[in-house]
């Protein structure tokens, strides 16, 4: 296992931008990996932070621990969400709050799929949502978060050349995983309710239809039940099955036969499937995430997003500002 400090030792940007932190008190409820730490260690040495388990699959023991030498408790999320300010992932810790009776958020959102939650919610909020920016939607969604995809595949131990995958989903991360896949050797398909998505995909070359054939399909859509009962009676036996999004995009159905740890063997309609993480994200259940350099830039922009919530004065939801991704930008091309 590679110590934390490895990380912690690569995250320049993170180290740089921390020591600027604006904000008096933060609760942070995101995946606890070894970016993440770096990332509330740094802060924490700056202003009062409060760390959340966002869920189990995403939350790695030695990270927790790592904190803890640090001075950093990791609290349930009902214990953290009286903090003024919310660095969150999905909106969880916002949907928390929310229900705990508090009347305005002040949030820096990570997903598309929390900017969407957030949208619903009927509360005074003021939040930056990163997704939509290019910092983040192309530069993690789509270059990085695929690595991720590759690393819980090979934490599989699963050889992938000549493999057929189905990838549900031809959004930002979606395209990723497509790509990725595709340069390993997989032949894959690909599918999109947006017919736009559509032509995308066949322009890139890859096969546009819901090949259930497939012995590796990945969801990667930010919609919750997007793969249930009718669509696994359809799939190949012995079909691996992943989840890429930040929303619970898989139901599973059918007998459970075999509990491996991570992965869960089920019998539907005759066929089986194995399920990663019960339908958790797979990149950091299984692997370490999206790659160190590319995680160091979106939680340096975080970091800056949180001191515009701080300096300004507006109601809504807007995406990340144009200066603070060019700063970013700039920073990225100083310490490349």
């Amino acid at each position: 296992m590679i110590s934390v400090d490895w990380y912690h030792r690569r995250m320049k940007l993170v180290r740089k931008f921390a020591r600027d932190i604006e904000v008096d008190e933060l609760a942070i409820c995101i995946p606890l990996e070894y970016k993440s730490a770096c990332l509330i260690y740094e802060l924490s040495r700056y202003t009062n932070v409060y760390a959340a388990k966002l869920d189990d699959f995403s939350t790695k023991p030695e990270v927790v621990s790592w904190l803890k030498e640090k001075g950093v408790e990791v609290k349930m999320k009902r214990d953290v969400v009286n903090a003024e300010y919310f660095l969150d992932c999905a909106a969880v810790l916002s949907r928390v709050a929310v229900k705990s009776g508090k009347e305005r958020l002040k949030v820096v959102e990570l997903t598309k799929t929390g900017e969407e939650y957030l949208r619903k919610m009927d509360v005074r909020m003021k939040a930056i949502s990163l997704d939509s920016s290019t910092l983040k939607g192309t530069g993690e969604n789509t270059h990085g978060t695929a690595f991720g995809l590759l690393d819980a595949l090979l934490r599989l131990n699963v050889f992938l050349p000549g493999k057929k995958a189905l990838i549900l989903g031809f959004g930002r991360v979606g395209r990723g995983c497509a790509r990725l896949l595709k340069s390993v050797g997989c032949d894959v398909a690909v599918w999109d309710n947006d017919e736009t998505r559509q032509i995308e995909a066949l322009y890139e070359g890859f096969r546009v239809e819901k090949d259930f054939t497939a012995e590796v399909v990945v969801t990667c859509t930010g919609v919750k039940g997007v793969l249930g009962k009718e669509e696994l009676e359809e799939i190949s036996d012995g079909s691996i099955i992943l989840n890429m999004g930040a929303e619970m995009e898989i139901e599973p159905a059918g007998e459970l036969i075999k509990d491996y740890g991570l992965v869960k063997e089920y019998e539907i309609a005759g066929k089986r499937y194995f399920l990663v993480a019960d339908g958790y994200a797979a990149n950091l259940a299984l692997g370490s995430g999206t790659p160190i350099e590319v995680m160091d830039r979106t939680f340096s922009a975080a970091i800056l997003a949180l001191n515009h919530l701080s300096r300004s004065d507006f109601d809504g939801i807007i995406p990340l500002p144009h200066h603070i991704e060019s700063t970013i930008l700039e920073a990225i091309m100083m310490y490349k």
